[in-house]
């Protein structure tokens, strides 16, 4: 280690060079990561909640008094499942564009709040709201209906995680306004999403079964949400465009440190020269180069797993500046290391296959 130490020590030029280029490399990967997890967050609370499996559960010839009896069918039937019916857009003459989502059950998903409480109660005419709607707890009136706001919807890591819930309204399904159930029976249609974390095909043949019991003639279809979401979350230009920069930035650090780590052994040619003269092998001498360029990789990786601890901890501001969002996770520290270790191979393979060509009777000679 003391050898290798020196023979940074003798080279610094090249290794602060090196340095700044490994930290330029490493940094960006990291903010990429969580930029990534970020956004990736975010579109999952824009669905109401991350979770392992996403069906689209679609009830047909549904009738106004069917929605109590399917609200009491789920809450029963799906223990480890959370049910929720679609977006359903209306506009309020009062409030404007409302997203009303209607609540089947509640065992293991509710709405993230930034105050109040949990609705509890699907007879009370409670009601969750995102802050466009109402920003603080009380009584309100939606399509003419009195509703009392329990809590209000939202997230704190910055106004785009909040703008999620602004508009959305959840209330149980039961209680919905009587203008969205007059709708829902004119249709004859009640879109409904069944998300787990854990596969709940079984739950969803009892709840139908249970449901065709009580009136044969409901129709109902599932389908696979995930391929969908997939599409959805890859085609977001907005987040490509801004995760392209991170990596373009990784990439010009990338070739910098490969052009520095050439020039690095190009200047000590005549030393490794003599070191085959002397009966160093081609892996002996490629060992040395990885050790000093692996050592500096490691000083850069821990510097900025400093600095994106420092930066984590103005997250929120961060992100509403600049639109990238830093934090640190155990999975994003190991990737990070295993980033340093394949930066250090990376950056040696072009000194590598300039060692392959010298020849140590130019040592000799010289």
């Amino acid at each position: 280690m003391r050898q290798i130490i020196n023979d940074i020590w003798i080279s610094k030029k090249i290794f602060i060079m090196l340095f700044f280029g490994f930290l330029l490399t490493i940094l960006p990967i990291l903010i990429a990561l969580s930029t990534q997890s970020y956004y990736n967050e975010h579109f999952y609370q824009s669905k109401n909640g991350y979770f392992n499996y996403y069906y689209a559960l679609k009830m047909d010839r549904i009738q106004e008094e069917d929605l109590l009896h399917i609200q009491e069918l789920a809450s029963s039937t799906f223990e480890h499942s959370s049910v929720l019916t679609a977006t359903i857009a209306v506009t309020d003459p009062k409030l404007g564009s409302v997203q009303v989502i209607g609540l089947l059950n509640n065992k293991i998903w509710s709405p993230p709040l930034l105050e109040g409480r949990e609705i509890t109660s699907d007879q009370d005419k409670e009601i969750v709201t995102g802050k466009l709607i109402a920003d603080h707890t009380g009584t309100i009136q939606v399509l003419n209906q009195e509703y009392h706001v329990e809590g209000i919807a939202g997230i704190n890591k910055g106004r785009d995680m909040i703008n999620v819930y602004n508009s959305n309204l959840y209330v149980f399904l039961n209680e919905l306004p009587e203008q969205i159930k007059r709708e829902i029976a004119q249709k004859g249609v009640l879109p409904t999403v069944v998300r787990s974390n854990r596969n709940p095909e079984n739950e969803m043949n009892r709840f139908i079964s249970e449901l065709q019991q009580y009136r044969p003639e409901i129709k109902v279809t599932i389908e696979n949400l995930i391929p969908t979401y997939e599409k959805q979350k890859q085609s977001r230009q907005g987040v490509k465009e801004i995760m392209s920069y991170p990596y373009k930035l990784v990439m010009i650090a990338l070739l910098n440190c490969v052009n520095v780590s050439y020039l690095w052994i190009y200047l000590k040619r005549k030393e490794f020269s003599l070191r085959k003269a002397l009966g160093a092998s081609n892996l002996n001498l490629f060992v040395h180069i990885f050790s000093q360029l692996f050592l500096c990789a490691v000083l850069a990786a821990g510097c900025s797993f400093f600095i994106q601890w420092i930066l984590s901890k103005l997250s929120i501001k961060v992100v509403e500046t600049t639109t990238y969002f830093i934090s640190i996770d155990f999975s994003q520290t190991i990737i990070g290391i295993l980033a340093t270790f394949a930066v250090a191979l990376l950056t040696s393979v072009i000194p590598l296959l300039h060692i392959f060509r010298i020849e140590p009777a130019k040592a000799l000679k010289e």
